[in-house]
């Protein structure tokens, strides 16, 4: 009991019950929770900035999901009142908010969101509410979903470098962002195939919140963006209200109550769960998040986009796991596009070690892809939601040619070699024959373990797993059919797979544990310069094929409007 006092308990609220709430001595003197939905909703806990001490804290993905579900567990709560602007998230993080704020619906509470000015993620999520009200001279921005991928062949030759690239699979379309100026004709079949799912996905999502027909909603989607009356007009929307009208009508609809903000709550919930916790003692469940690109050493934190989920790193949160006695199991949240192949294949070890000692369960957020689906693989039950952007088993080697660049500088080159492949990692000297086959052998090789470790994770034979594989990105949905994940759903829905697993009941107060664990001010770096994604720059894709010569990356990112 001690020992599980002395631990930092992560806030997690997943799973408890209205009896249980109702054993609160004090009556709290609030009744309507106030949330401000805002920003990337990043995966992993939040970290320290030197420079940002003075910010508010924001809710991350995790600790939002969870203050939903235990909202609809607090018999003191009777109304929910969500301000939802400028989101930043992938359309599986709306597609979980969006069944959560149903849950809240259907558990008694009513739900109104406020939006400002909303595209198409704000509004998925607004469109779950009771009521959805707009500001007066507001808009709302819907009118579908896209994808840009960006070719930069052409920048690459005017600035003097060849990429040197070979790709395994036919879908296996990384590749081309350094080789083609468009897409090719595998690369497009599937982005169509994409595009086409999240749409229907979209539009079956506003025709249920919004009590519409799917041809309605296509044909409303058509004519968008929209003016506050326009959307009203078209009922796309409930009211034209400012914020303090909206929030005070809602607080009269529940009877005077008074509000509450999100963190007040969490924090002073908190205080009573963790006495819950230890007073029972309760058995302690973990959460590694997964989240970035890939790569070898230590993880970089950062936004979503920005961030860099370290093997090494990795490896040590699940050894430290894996010897804690008081930990049950572990749900692995993963989302990640991928990145060195090296730095995932170590993942997947240590997730398969920890396997043998406990049970783990996979939950994928926006993308898991690429490294991000084989680090997966390695455990089983996988939960993805509909929308998340899966699979990508492929690989990407080669390396990048600065030779032109040098020259255009005036910088030249004497390489002096010993051995007949000494050469192969120069930035100076192309690729021979002979090379490029032993690039092509070791991304053939790579690519062979890669189907392997798919086959024997998710018990499907080699054949089968080809057929699915060669690179292709599929919707959470389609993956699904076929066979490459076993269930739809959130995080939520990954602890009561956890649980099960861990021969708990699904109603049984569970304490969570967070990983990996914010660092202490004092033990950060003075780096204060921002990581930069990989799909920041054309330039910074260079500087990954400098340090690593495979690759299993997703190379696109979806926009929704």
């Amino acid at each position: 009991m001690w020992e599980q006092a002395r631990r930092y308990v992560a806030l997690s609220y997943l799973n408890l019950s209205e009896a249980v709430l109702r054993t609160v001595g004090r009556r709290p003197s609030y009744g309507v929770l106030e949330i401000e939905m805002s920003g990337d909703l990043g995966e992993e806990p939040g970290v320290y900035r030197l420079l940002r001490m003075s910010q508010r804290q924001r809710l991350d993905h995790f600790n939002l999901i969870a203050l939903l579900r235990w909202a609809r567990s607090d018999p003191d709560l009777r109304g929910v009142f969500i301000r939802c602007s400028d989101l930043r998230v992938g359309w599986a993080k709306a597609q979980e908010v969006s069944r959560s704020i149903r849950a809240l619906r259907s558990a008694g509470k009513r739900v109104w969101v406020y939006l400002t000015h909303a595209g198409i993620r704000e509004y998925v999520i607004a469109s779950a509410a009771d009521r959805v009200v707009l500001t007066p001279v507001g808009t709302l921005d819907v009118t579908g979903v896209s994808t840009e991928v960006t070719f930069i062949a052409g920048t690459l030759r005017k600035l003097g470098i060849e990429a040197e690239v070979v790709q395994m699979g036919k879908y296996k379309s990384a590749a081309e962002t350094f080789t083609h100026t468009q897409m090719s004709e595998a690369h497009r079949e599937m982005m169509e195939g994409l595009v086409q799912d999240l749409y229907d996905q979209v539009v079956d999502a506003i025709a249920s919140g919004r009590g519409l027909d799917a041809a309605g909603v296509r044909e409303r989607l058509d004519c968008g963006p929209f003016v506050a009356r326009e959307a009203l007009e078209a009922r796309l929307i409930d009211a034209l209200m400012y914020e303090d009208e909206a929030a005070e009508k809602l607080r009269e609809l529940c009877g005077g109550a008074a509000a509450i903000e999100a963190l007040d709550y969490l924090q002073r919930r908190g205080r009573w769960v963790r006495r819950q916790v230890l007073r029972r003692c309760s058995p302690t469940i973990a959460v590694l998040h997964v989240a970035g690109t890939l790569k070898m050493g230590d993880s970089v934190p950062g936004p979503d986009v920005a961030s860099a989920c370290g093997a090494g790193s990795v490896a040590r949160d699940l050894k430290q796991l894996r010897e804690r006695s008081d930990v049950r199991g572990v749900v692995l949240r993963i989302s990640s596009p991928g990145g060195s192949g090296l730095a995932s294949d170590l993942i997947w070890h240590e997730v398969v070690r920890t396997r043998r000692c406990k049970p783990v369960v996979v939950s994928f957020g926006d993308v898991a892809a690429s490294g991000g689906y084989y680090v997966a693989v390695a455990a089983r039950p996988v939960v993805a939601e509909a929308g998340t952007l899966t699979g990508s088993i492929g690989v990407i080697a080669g390396k990048a040619v600065l030779r032109g660049l040098y020259e255009q500088l005036g910088v030249t080159k004497q390489v002096i070699t010993r051995g007949r492949h000494a050469a192969l990692y120069s930035d100076y000297i192309p690729l021979g024959a002979e090379e490029r086959q032993r690039l092509q052998t070791e991304a053939e090789r790579f690519y062979a373990d890669f189907l392997d470790r798919v086959s024997s994770g998710r018990e499907m034979s080699t054949e089968t797993v080809s057929s699915v594989a060669q690179g292709r990105v599929w919707t959470g949905r389609q993956a699904q059919s076929i066979g490459l994940v076993d269930q739809l759903g959130g995080v939520e829905q990954a602890t009561e797979q956890l649980k099960k697993l861990c021969g708990l009941s699904p109603d049984e107060l569970v304490a969570v544990e967070r990983y990996p664990k914010p660092k202490r001010l004092w033990r950060l770096s003075f780096n204060l310069s921002p990581i930069q994604s990989h799909s920041a720059t054309p330039l910074s894709w260079i500087r990954f094929f400098s340090g690593e010569r495979v690759w299993a990356l997703l190379p696109f990112d979806f926009r929704f409007f």
